[in-house]
């Protein structure tokens, strides 16, 4: 299983307030993943969305389809979503 180390909070942009992972090894190109809750919306569950990301916490394609390791919920656990999508969140160690 990879790791995630936590990089940043308070990403905006997205439907909720993002995280952003460096990830390793690599998803799909990149070293980072941004994690969001979309909050529920007209009687639909919220979601807990798993993206691709630059370091700086953009998008890292056009495409924002979800990645795996979103899920549906409404009480987000970003350690279980790393976890779906083959990660392991550990703490940082470099400061």
């Amino acid at each position: 299983m990879g790791t995630a180390v936590k990089v940043m909070d308070e990403v905006g942009g997205f439907a909720g307030p993002g995280t952003l992972y460096k990830v390793d090894p690599p998803a799909k190109g990149t070293e980072h993943l941004l994690l969001y809750h979309q909050p529920p919306l007209f009687g639909q569950p919220g979601q807990l969305c798993v993206l691709l990301a630059t370091p700086n916490g953009a998008a890292f394609t056009r495409d924002l389809q979800p990645q795996p390791g979103t899920y549906v919920t409404d009480k987000p656990d970003h350690a279980l979503a790393l976890r779906i999508a083959g990660y392991e969140l550990v703490e940082d160690t470099d400061g």
